[in-house]
């Protein structure tokens, strides 16, 4: 029996904990194994240190047995031991379980409390080493039942009971993982020696909290307890297990490496393009109506949008409606969000809130030009009805309306004209499986699953989606015969329950395919109604929900969570977002949304505010997206009864401001998705969601966020990103210790509270403010650099004011082995005196990134020089890494970095260097023989570079032996924007061997453009005083805008495309193009298509039988239209076709 005195000084004891790490049985219990114990406890230094080694087994555990382990005891430098103290060892029991615990060794404990003795007896310990006990028995029959999972998933729909057998197995699994989270959050912050925030207080003041902990310690118990009580009887059930096979759980996502590239563009045969170009004949027809609705009619996934997509972008179509809008309807839309976007495709600003019936109006003045306008996936005929066609009939212009729909009565309703989209042929789909399951197949390969692949087109119904899908499933399987006849047997083509109108089997099957640490990570992507969802978020939000296991590596979670995003791409059940250039974001299919929706069965909910929510009474309802949320967040009664939510998020919900003090009947929530809505404070008890790992707020109008968010223990993701009206964080934001995401990109800050290093799991740091400036209260306030030294694991990190660095904290990113993202800005308050310019270039020449950095932005650059890391010889050691380089706003460097030396470099920035006025073989640095000078580089940017003359020949000169430089061997683009002064063309694009695009605007000194034999594609854009475009023999497309000097434009030999617009007050082509064209035909060659925009008299000079239309017939596709699109010429020589609306014909 243990006396304890609180009040004793402890300076002469030591008080002892011995694990045995040869008594771990891996998957014990999660996150907490005994290295694991050890590495959190020893980088804390709050209670413990740690020694590594041997020792002696003391106790009842064998006296002098020699064996591994740890041994946690109390430094002498803390003087006091409380209850607290022995408490918190006591939930090392908790949490690893009285196999690991094999010696509780005290010396010199005698104590006494105020004359009082209070004893804490082996049977209070005994309760905290049974509870690890129960944990461990807990999560080994977990493991047992869960392996039977995968098979009972695939029969819960063929089979009642056992799919009650998996609801009763995944409540348990749900209430298990709450427990255990409890758990380790208690005793974690018990070893911190932190108050916590539950209604259950630790304080130790008093004889009676040492028995609340002892309360709290039954009460888990009890709960393990029912737990194990609950899956024994699961597990007995003799009714089910015999009827599931068991199968290993396996959580690594595959291998293979994927890549935005991978993804194609799916058309096959010619169906698509015969379809459009009847339409779009249609859509043509000059007729006297104000407006035509044309109704594109289908089963999901069959083609109407990508039908849609092709009309939409057709050139004739673009040529015809200067303005046009495409408006995804989808089944919740918003009827002020759509009228908001139909401005905005118009090019005006929306801010503000209106009513419906001023947006309207707003919408009557924008559709001044005739528009074709395209609502996609609409349910019901009210959007045209009752919203838009009123402002379409009093619109200046005439309008065309494209309506995809699945129902053809919801066209019919709009007097559409209807255009059924027919299924694939086989053909066509065998096609498009071939595309995509075997695209690097052999031509025996393809030959011999050329006939079983006819036969799974077939069942998958002509519907290119359904093939989609299908081949996602073939191309994770072995290209042999047999694979894909066991894709062809499969049970899940036969699925009675599925409605086959609405989710094809096909779909089915690939779901069914999916191994199972991929199934939640999908069936959550459908709670994201947004058109386009960020790959990062998603990977945030799984981990938080639990979806993803750690590997056997030291990998993050969220590098894992990536995985099963690229995973999820490759199998076509997600799609990129082609808007995005690095694969980044994505989106979904309806129906494959519709296909998650099914299989979720209730647990993931979309719900409508203001309708009424159908649950079932066998299923609890874990996850919930709500859209258009009214003005106040109010959850309906019957998700606050259950009490089971973990995930909530608002979509559509840009009037909601107040969120109603629901959080404390949430309390297991893990996910809280506010972003974009106009909330503007959250409760105080926001701070009892023990449990929340992700809480979003971007783009609110949040004023403050409470001092109770400390008490997150478990809080992961916090996103205060783009939050207008914030500008301070409250100081308990720095007690989030398991915080890996802080955004606050475009946030006002004024400052960050002081003590961010204590945030030692910080993965990404958006936006860390150095100092606090004028806006200084206390001496306190603001953070340093030097914080930054303990924070590991940054992988991105944003550092902003740095001319408000005091003296240290250089170097601190030299510790940051897995940065991966930086940027560095400085504010406009740059160092006045000499002492404070030296001291501040001594900190930044400190402030060397990691070779790990691979994207690097330095913004706002005040000193004459950069620093010294940067404009090293050896630049190239430095970073080996670094693929993208934005240089930006640096007014006083006139000489740039060697960058030339980087060997990973592929995109370089340059931005508003005005000191900069000439760029000469500095920016080479010494370039070896034989090697090259930006090897690796594919874009580059030059932009508003005001002072810019000239990139000097020394360029193309020959090096030191005499052998000429390789000089950007793999560049692709480049772009030279709003160079006033610059006089030519640097002379270096003239070796670079892959150069496809070249765009030049506002460049007004350069007057020619010249040799540049492997150019593809060239812009030029209102540069005054070019006059020469010459002797670009591969050059494919050019595009001229307002370059009123221009005289010659010759040697083009490959010229396919012209595009030529005019001022308005020219009236005459250009005297170049006829000599151009002579030229072509002299040698035998003639571009295919010629576009002109242009003033009226000029058009019209180009009708038939006018003065230029002996070189508009010349050419085999004409299209001609007026500045304002009013007016427009047509022609193709074959077959002919002639078309305008000017004048007479």
């Amino acid at each position: 029996m243990l006396d304890v005195n609180p009040h004793l000084d402890l300076c002469n004891y030591q008080f002892r904990v011995h694990v045995d790490a040869s008594r771990v049985r891996p998957g014990n219990v999660p996150a907490h194994s005994v290295a694991g114990l050890w590495y959190e406890l020893k980088s804390r230094h709050r209670l413990v240190d740690l020694t590594e080694g041997e020792g002696s087994m003391g106790g009842g555990g064998g006296h002098g047995e020699t064996y591994k382990g740890f041994t946690i005891h109390h430094p002498k430098r803390w003087h006091v031991v409380t209850g607290k103290g022995l408490c918190a060892i006591m939930w090392v029991g908790v949490i690893l379980g009285k196999d690991m615990v094999t010696t509780l060794m005290t010396t010199g404990m005698n104590m006494r409390y105020d004359s009082a003795t209070y004893a804490l007896s082996s049977s209070d310990a005994s309760i905290d080493l049974e509870v690890g006990d129960e944990l461990q028995k807990l999560q080994e029959t977990l493991e047992r039942i869960g392996g039977f999972l995968e098979s009972a998933e695939r029969k819960r729909l063929t089979d009642s009971d056992i799919g009650r057998w998996v609801r009763e197995l995944k409540d348990v699994m749900y209430d298990a993982d709450d427990v255990i989270d409890l758990c380790i959050l208690k005793g974690a912050r018990l070893l911190e020696g932190q108050p916590l925030a539950s209604a259950v207080s630790f304080s130790f003041a008093s004889p009676c909290s040492y028995f609340r902990c002892v309360k709290l310690r039954h009460q888990i118990s009890s709960k393990i307890q029912g737990l194990n009580s609950r899956l024994k009887q699961i597990k007995e059930d003799r009714s089910i297990l015999p009827r599931l096979e068991q199968v290993p759980q396996e959580h690594r996502a595959s291998s293979r490496e994927t890549s935005f590239l991978e993804v194609k563009t799916d058309v096959v045969g010619t169906q698509v393009e015969d379809d459009a170009r009847n339409l779009i004949k249609l859509i043509l027809e000059n007729d006297k109506q104000k407006y035509r609705v044309f109704g594109i009619v289908g089963m999901g996934g069959i083609g109407k949008t990508t039908l849609a997509r092709k009309i939409y972008n057709d050139e004739w179509i673009k040529e015809n409606f200067p303005l046009r809008i495409w408006l995804y309807v989808s089944n919740n839309y918003l009827e002020n969000q759509l009228l908001k976007e139909v401005i905005r495709c118009a090019g005006r600003d929306t801010d503000g809130f209106e009513s419906t019936a001023a947006l309207q109006t707003r919408v009557v003045s924008r559709l001044s030009t005739n528009s074709l306008i395209v609502l996609d996936d609409v349910w019901c005929a009210d959007v045209w009805e009752n919203l838009l066609r009123k402002p379409v009939m009093n619109g200046v212009g005439s309008s065309k309306i494209v309506v995809t729909t699945r129902d053809a009565g919801i066209a019919r309703s709009m007097n559409a004209c209807i255009y059924h989209v027919e299924q694939m042929d086989e053909e066509s789909g065998w096609e498009l499986l071939r595309k995509m399951a075997l695209a690097d197949g052999t031509e025996d390969e393809i030959s011999t699953l050329k006939e079983i692949g006819v036969e799974i087109v077939k069942r998958c119904d002509g519907l290119p989606l359904a093939i989609k899908v299908i081949a996602g499933v073939l191309g994770k399987a072995e290209a042999s015969k047999e694979a894909w006849e066991a894709v062809l047997r499969s049970d899940s083509w036969h699925m009675n329950q599925i409605d086959k109108e609405e989710l094809p089997a096909a779909l089915h099957l690939s779901y069914a395919d999916l191994p199972s640490h991929l199934k939640p990570c999908f069936l959550y992507c459908s709670l994201y109604i947004t058109y386009s969802i960020s790959c990062h978020d998603l990977a945030r939000a799984w981990v938080a929900e639990g979806f993803i296991r750690a590997d056997d590596g030291e990998r993050l979670m969220e590098d894992i969570a990536g995985d099963y995003y690229w995973e999820l791409i490759s199998r076509n059940l997600l799609q990129p977002d082609p808007r995005s250039m690095d694969g980044d974001r994505c989106t979904m299919h309806d129906i494959l949304r519709s296909l998650a929706h099914f299989f979720m069965e209730g647990e993931g909910i979309l719900f409508n505010d203001g309708a009424r929510l159908h649950t079932s009474p066998l299923t609890k309802v874990r996850r919930l997206s709500i859209v258009n949320v009214g003005e106040r967040l109010q959850l309906p009664e019957v998700i606050l009864k259950q009490n089971c939510l973990r995930t909530l998020i608002l979509h559509d919900s840009p009037t909601t401001r107040m969120v109603n003090d629901v959080h404390v009947r949430l309390e297991h929530l893990r996910v809280l998705h506010l972003s974009d809505s106009c909330i503007e404070g959250l409760p105080d008890s926001i701070g009892k969601l023990l449990h929340l790992r992700y809480l979003d707020l971007d783009r609110t109008n949040i004023r403050r966020i409470p001092e109770s968010i400390g008490s997150l223990a478990n809080l992961q993701t916090l996103n205060i990103a783009e939050c207008k009206c914030l500008d301070q964080l409250p100081k308990s934001i720095m007690m989030l210790r398991s915080l890996r995401c802080l955004r606050l990109k475009r946030t006002p800050l004024t400052h960050l509270p002081k003590g961010i290093s204590k945030l030692e799991n910080l993965i990404t740091l958006g936006g860390l403010i150095i100092g606090c400036g004028e806006y200084a209260t206390g001496p306190d306030e603001g953070c340093q650099l030097e914080e930054l030294r303990s924070l590991s694991k940054l992988r991105y990190v944003r550092i902003h004011n740095l001319e408000r660095t005091v003296e240290g904290g250089g170097e601190v990113l030299a510790n940051k082995p897995f940065l991966k993202r930086l940027l560095l800005s400085w504010g406009n308050q740059a160092p006045v005196w000499q002492e404070q310019m030296q001291r501040a270039e001594e900190t930044c020449n400190s402030l060397c990134p990691p070779p790990s950095v691979r994207e690097l932005n330095i913004k706002e650059f005040p000193y004459q020089r950069f620093p010294i890391w940067f404009r090293s010889a050896s630049v190239d050691a430095c970073f080996p890494n670094l693929s993208y380089l934005m240089l930006s706003h640096f007014a006083s460097c006139a000489e740039l970095p060697p960058l030339g030396r980087l060997p990973k470099l592929k995109f370089l920035s340059i931005r508003e260097a005005d000191a900069v006025v000439t760029i000469g073989p500095e920016i080479l640095g010494h370039i070896p023989p034989g090697a090259a000078a930006f090897p690796k580089l594919e874009v580059m940017q030059f932009v508003d570079m005001r002072n810019w003359e000239l990139w000097s020949s020394c360029m193309t000169e020959e090096d030191g032996d005499g052998e000429r430089l390789r000089l950007l061997p793999n560049l692709q683009k480049c772009y030279l924007i709003d160079c006033p002064k610059l006089r030519a063309v640097p002379g270096g694009l003239r070796r670079a061997t892959r150069l496809k695009l070249l765009k030049i605007r506002s460049n007004h000194s350069l007057a020619e453009i010249m040799n540049l034999a492997f150019l593809d594609e060239l812009h030029v854009n209102s540069n005054q005083g070019l006059q020469r475009i010459s002797n670009l023999p591969s050059l494919r497309y050019l595009a001229i805008s307002d370059c009123p000097q221009m005289v010659c434009v010759e040697n083009l030999d490959s010229l396919q495309h012209l595009v030529l617009e005019c001022s308005p007050s020219t009236e005459h082509i250009p005297r170049w193009l006829p000599l151009l064209m002579e030229q072509h035909r002299s040698e035998g060659a003639s571009f295919k298509k010629f576009e002109l925009q242009c003033s009226l008299p000029l058009l019209e000079s180009c009708r038939r039988n006018e003065a230029n239309w002996d070189v508009v017939q010349q050419i085999p596709e004409v299209r001609v239209r007026t500045k304002d699109g009013s007016r427009f010429i047509w022609y193709t020589k074959d077959p002919q076709l002639y078309s305008t609306n000017a004048g007479s014909a």
